[in-house]
């Protein structure tokens, strides 16, 4: 018995390390992830509970509250309920993880997890570069869309985006092994390797996110003296400066710069007006006033959207709303669950943020601050996002999540 516990901890350990490849692969990959996790977890339940590994209160939080989700207005109440049913394999991975996690020898194996996530970071930021200069990367793929990255995701183009989880997930690890300085400057190396990629969102959140995390590991935890941290600052204008004058003309320069180069009102009204995420905001806006309470149920959007009468002729690219989803995580929740539905997710987005918070102030943990500003990353306001319901973007966060929420319970957390 104690060799096939151990056999199966090993194969766990395994699908943990694969993650990111699994992502790439595809949904069938990460979905078989999130299933065995999940099973996981339904077959250790007691030992999350005789543990008190999490606090009885959140358990039941995250599953009797499901009944906010359900989707009893839905316009396509099939469609919905298979969705519906599939959302469980999210939670239950949640808690699968966190009793996986407990089973470790947390030091050793999370020290090996950034080692490997890192490497991986490595070898796209090389594979990035190979068809930034060559055309196409390694395995031959490449994109006719300009000014964007293909790398080993191909079609999908989301690269970007797996990119920033890799760094934000190994950022504490990379701080706590390397001086300050240098990991300012492999920082700005990634945020090259970012920007070369394409994608917008994901570049100005990483931006934004490594930012933080460096302040707040200068300044709060290193207590940096005033005087080094205002040499930090008129370098750090010198770099950006320079940085934006040499790339503004790149074709990814041209399409990150184009709507923020004038401070004129008008004109960024009238650039955002034209894009296709206008019309799938306005969309999921409209949808969300004619189904308020409920929403239209998980999974949906397409259907509603392509209706006629979300058709608005003010925007250029009305045809662009019909899509799976909003591309926008909080009016993505608002239009499929409606204000009852927003309750659970609220509390899914923000508790753990209050408690990493609390957890954040009594540690000084750099790991434990990485894992809450990945956290954010993926609930950023304004920004674009993937589908909170779909699998590329919804496993990572559950994934994330569980790291978040492990930590905030362990005492030594660095």
């Amino acid at each position: 018995m104690k060799k096939l516990e151990n056999n199966i901890n090993l194969a766990l350990q395994l699908l943990v390390f694969t993650l990111p490849i699994l992502i790439i692969i595809g949904a069938f990959a990460v979905n078989s992830f999130a299933i065995i996790f999940s099973l996981y977890g339904l077959v250790n339940y007691k030992f999350l509970i005789r543990n008190n590994i999490v606090k009885r209160r959140v358990l039941f939080f995250f599953f009797s509250f499901l009944i906010l989700i359900f989707p009893y207005d839905s316009i396509n109440f099939q469609n919905s309920i298979v969705k519906y049913l599939a959302f469980f394999r999210f939670i239950l991975m949640l808690f699968g993880l966190i009793v996986f996690f407990s089973k470790q020898n947390t030091n050793e194996f999370f020290s090996i997890l950034y080692k490997i996530y890192t490497i991986y970071l490595i070898i796209i930021s090389i594979d990035v570069l190979t068809e930034q200069f060559y055309g196409s990367n390694i395995l031959g793929y490449s994109t006719d869309y300009t000014g964007r990255i293909a790398s080993f995701t191909n079609d999908e183009l989301i690269i970007g985006y797996i990119v920033s989880f890799l760094f934000i997930f190994s950022s504490a690890s990379l701080y706590k092994k390397t001086h300050y300085k240098y990991f300012y400057i492999i920082s700005i190396l990634f945020l090259i390797i970012s920007f070369i990629i394409g994608e917008r969102s994901n570049f100005l959140k990483l931006f934004l996110l490594i930012l933080t995390f460096y302040l707040i590991n200068l300044i709060y935890f290193e207590k940096l003296k005033l005087r080094i941290f205002l040499w930090i600052v008129p370098i750090f204008i010198i770099l950006l400066t320079s940085s934006y004058e040499f790339s503004k003309n790149t074709p990814q320069g041209k399409k990150l710069f184009k709507k923020i180069n004038s401070l004129d009102i008008v004109e960024i009204k009238k650039n955002f007006y034209a894009s296709r995420h206008a019309s799938q905001y306005f969309t999921a806006y409209n949808i969300f006033l004619n189904y308020p309470i409920f929403g239209i149920g998980i999974n949906n959007y397409y259907e509603e959207s392509s209706k006629r009468q979300y058709e608005n002729t003010d925007l250029q690219a009305t045809g662009s709303r019909v899509t799976n989803h909003p591309h926008q995580l909080y009016l993505e929740i608002i239009s499929e669950v409606g204000l009852f539905g927003s309750i659970y997710f609220f509390f899914v987005i923000f508790y753990p943020i209050y408690i990493s918070v609390k957890a954040l102030i009594k540690s000084n943990s750099s790991f434990l601050l990485s894992h809450l500003l990945l956290h954010i990353f993926f609930v950023m306001p304004l920004f674009p996002s993937g589908s909170f319901f779909g699998t590329n973007y919804g496993i990572p966060f559950w994934f994330n999540l569980s790291i978040l929420l492990y930590l905030t319970k362990k005492k030594n957390l660095d």
